[in-house]
């Protein structure tokens, strides 16, 4: 049912929405998006939107590993620290414009999902919708985290960005909302109107771009984000509900989702300290993340052939490449976030990857960097 339903932090896997319409139960869900491809569909969404605002293709791309041209393959995959690089990039160049993630957010729509989408469709109710959902969430294109309370007569479908980096947790909140309102319209067949939205952020100044929600009351600034809906609607039937089709893609989302998971833990571990929002952690936090002991997590990737120290080199050398593209961001504080205990040791490791210092580096790539045009 929902576009956006997973976390950037460990959890336990998908399981249904429960059936208990009328008494107070709380289904939560968690799952780690970042360890997983997926479509290339909310990365060209966000270029597309980008373009139109006067940002160059390349300078969205910059630093996310994106080739231009899998834009235009259906068939591409990302992995969520691109995507993540990605928004990072649009939200700079766009001064974060008011109503950036709803514009983003609309225009990923159900059949970006592909197989999934269509087990959305055929669900009998909203109820089985959302179990669908909720099962495959690592099919989705899920940023921030979710979950989904049913308590009494109200659902609500709670949005955390605690672990979306602050510049961005603004208009990943948008996205979602924006995306989930756009597939919950399409799977009932007219316009779905929550009860209300409840926003963390202060009423924008130019609240012009929330007038596609004129229909929905606005709390901002309140405790959490969150759509709150009645209970009763997730009762409701869906127009193209046909149990044999959803099982036949149910089957196909199984086989997608075991394809994608299949990973090696130093891919996981990487993929973590790509995202990880604050600096470098330590391997005892990278292994609690995996469900795993420190000591499993090393045996682990050394039966891979690598080390934790290893991996970490290598994050820090993607990181700091990304970082150097933010020109607000000098030497010494990359240093810190990177975990270095000064900027002469960040130094030294970066000429060890690239032959050049920091400066040098950061210089020749601003160089042939394309401007985005006004």
């Amino acid at each position: 049912m929902l576009g956006g339903l997973a976390v950037l932090v460990p959890g336990n896997g998908g399981h249904p929405v429960g059936r208990s319409g009328h008494r107070a139960v709380t289904d939560e869900v968690s799952t780690t998006p970042g360890l997983f491809n997926r479509g290339i569909a909310g990365v060209r969404a966000m270029v597309d939107v980008g373009v139109e605002r006067g940002v160059a293709v390349p300078a969205c791309l910059v630093g996310s590993g994106v080739d231009e041209n899998a834009l235009a393959d259906d068939a591409a995959h990302v992995r969520a620290w691109q995507e993540l690089t990605v928004a990072q990039n649009l939200v700079r160049a766009t001064g974060d414009a008011p109503g950036l993630g709803l514009e983003v957010g609309s225009r990923i729509p159900l059949r970006t999902y592909s197989v999934l989408g269509f087990a959305l469709l055929a669900s009998p109710t909203l109820r089985e919708a959302a179990a669908v959902g909720l099962r495959y969430l690592e099919l989705t294109f899920a940023m921030v985290g979710i979950h989904l309370q049913e308590d009494g007569n109200e659902v609500r479908l709670i949005l955390d960005d605690g672990l979306v980096p602050p510049p961005v947790r603004h208009f990943f909140i948008e996205r979602e909302i924006a995306n989930i309102r756009a597939i919950l319209d399409t799977i009932v067949g007219r316009p779905f109107t929550p009860l209300r939205l409840d926003l963390r952020f202060p009423r924008p100044e130019e609240s012009a771009p929330y007038k596609v929600f004129d229909d929905v009351p606005i709390a901002f600034g309140a405790p959490r984000n969150a759509i709150v809906t009645l209970a009763a609607v997730l009762e409701q039937s869906l127009p193209q509900a046909d149990q044999h089709t959803m099982q036949v893609c149910e089957r196909e989302c199984r086989l997608l989702l075991a394809r994608r998971t299949d990973t090696g833990f130093a891919v996981r571990a990487r993929e973590l300290l790509m995202q990880w929002p604050d600096g470098i952690p330590d391997m005892g936090a990278v292994a609690a993340a995996l469900h795993l002991s420190t000591r499993t997590l090393h045996r682990r990737l050394a039966v891979e052939d690598t080390s934790y120290r290893r991996l970490v080199d290598a994050a820090r050398h993607a990181r700091a490449v990304e970082m150097l593209s933010d020109l607000g961001l000098g030497v010494d504080q990359i240093a810190v976030r990177l975990g270095y205990a000064d900027a002469a040791a960040f130094i030294r490791a970066f000429r060890r990857w690239t032959g050049a210092t920091p400066g040098a580096y950061r210089t020749r790539s601003v160089r042939n960097l394309p401007r985005s045009h006004a």
